[in-house]
Order: structure tokens, then sequence, then C-alpha cells
């Protein structure tokens, strides 16, 4: 009878060991907090090959807008428990430095949220001496109402007129702003404590030039530790191409962070700053 024991709790003991070598092995789960699917990427990959390169890379979720914006509606629909999508403003990228001119923009924007399933606007690029455009400031209102993430990609002072317009709308500040600078992002970060998170795309060469995080930046992470979102930004179909590859570099200098920090920056943030979306049910 001992002996059948043992080979029980030899066998259990086994098992549990294994389990634990398996969780180790398997990657953190991610939500990449900044994609496109826009023409050329749809015309080149369906949705079917996006999962299938989100599998690849291990990331659960993908925070993803597109020019036409119904591009993104389609990739939602295809998983919509994978999907988080944007409505982006952008009939093409000729729109980006224009959009901002045009007074017709808002009310189509609006029309447009009443149909699918949307977590946010953006991209919206924009800089200062644009900042206070009319159009500008009808999008950050709506946003506000319909409790949307805005995402933008501007200068400090695109920032501080958002909240000035709707102290409540919580922004997306893409690529680490346009001056990537530690003290610069620590103030704004104490200026706007509760609606101000900001994504890491397209920065891993700044931040980690030879695969490891500079001092400053994991300064200012762990100062912040539920403001920051990995993200990777595929801007273009070569960007897809190399997708797996990038999220790689990504968590190569997220890995040495302590667990709760490395959970925050590849998953948790960004789930807390969409929460709002992903605790509606899924409307495919």
């Amino acid at each position: 009878m001992m002996r059948r024991t043992d080979r029980l709790l030899a066998t259990l003991g086994g098992l549990v060991v294994a389990a634990a070598c398996a969780s180790a092995a398997s990657p953190p789960s991610m939500i990449d907090a900044h994609a496109h699917y826009s023409a050329p990427a749809a015309s080149a990959f369906s949705p079917a090959a996006i999962l299938a390169r989100l599998d690849a890379a291990g990331v659960r979720r993908l925070v993803v807008t597109s020019s036409p914006p119904q591009l993104a509606q389609h990739l939602y629909r295809h998983a919509p428990g994978r999907i988080i999508p944007l409505l982006g403003v952008y009939a093409s990228d000729l729109d980006k430095g224009r959009w901002v001119h045009d007074a017709g923009l808002p009310a189509r924007i609006a029309a447009q949220l009443e149909h699918g399933s949307w977590a946010g606007i953006g991209e919206l690029h924009l800089f200062a001496g644009d900042a206070r455009q009319p159009v500008f400031e009808q999008l950050v209102r709506l946003a506000a109402a319909r409790r949307l993430v805005l995402m933008l990609h501007g200068d400090a002072e695109v920032i501080e007129r958002a909240f000035a317009i709707a102290p409540e709308v919580r922004v997306l500040w893409a690529h680490l702003g346009t001056r990537p600078q530690p003290g610069l992002l620590a103030a704004m970060l104490d200026r706007y404590p509760a609606t101000l998170w900001i994504d890491t795309s397209v920065r891993n060469e700044r931040i980690a030039p030879d695969g490891t995080l500079l001092p400053e930046w994991r300064a200012l992470f762990e100062r912040y530790p539920d403001r920051f979102v990995a993200a990777v930004d595929t801007f273009s179909v070569n960007r897809w191409q190399h997708y797996a590859a990038v999220v790689a570099q990504i968590r190569n200098w997220i890995e040495p962070l302590p667990q709760p920090l490395e959970n925050g920056l590849l998953h948790d943030n960004a789930a807390r700053l969409f929460d709002a979306f992903l605790a509606s049910p899924a409307r495919p």
C-alpha cells in the first residue's frame, strides 16, 4: 500500500513540476495597445492571418485602428474577444495633415459611432499649432461624453488642451510623446494622475538601445507602474511581417522588471484603460 501511495505522490509531483515548467515557458499575456489595420495591411493579411500573428507572438488582445475605419470593425467582428477597436477618422493616410480643418468630420464620426462597437477614437495626429481648432475640441467632447479612449499622437500642448476641454476624458498618448524625455513625461503624469496613459510604441531603440532598459526609463516605469502600456504600432505591411520579432524585442527589455510591473506594462494597465469596453457585452 505504501509503495502504491508513494508512486501516486511521485506521479502527482511530476505533474505539478511539468505544469510549473509549462507555465514558466509560456510568456506573460500581452495586450498590444497600439496597432493599425489599414487598407494595405488588409490586402496583405486576412483577419485570420492577423490572429495567427498575434498567437505566434503571445498577444492576447489588440488595440487597433484603421483607415478607412470600417476595417478595424471588420477585424473586431471576426474576433470580438481579441480585438479592441478604435474609430479612426482618416479615410486614408492622406488625411493625417488635414482632418482637423474638416468642419464636417465630428458629425460623421458621431454617426459612425452609432454603428458597431468602439472602444475609442484615434489615432489623431495633431501638433501644438492646431491644438485649439474647433474640430479637435468637438472630437474630445464626443470621446468624453461616450466614455471612449482618445488616442493622441502629438505634443504635450495637445494633451494639455484635450484635458482643458474635457478633464474626464481618458487619453492614450502615443509613442512616449513627441519628445520622449522621462522628466517631461513624469510632469505630465503628475498633472493628470487618473486620466493619462502613455504607450511605448516605436521607442524600443531609444529606451533600451542594446536590449537593456536604460536606468532613467526603468526609474520612470517603476515610479508610475500603472500608467504605461506596451505597444508595437503596425504602421506598415512590413511591420506586420515582422510582428513577432518586434513583440520579442519588447518582451526582452520588460522581462527583467519585477513581475507586477512586467504584467502591468504588458497587459494589466491596458486592461484598466479599456475596462469600460472590456466589461461591456461583445456585439459582433
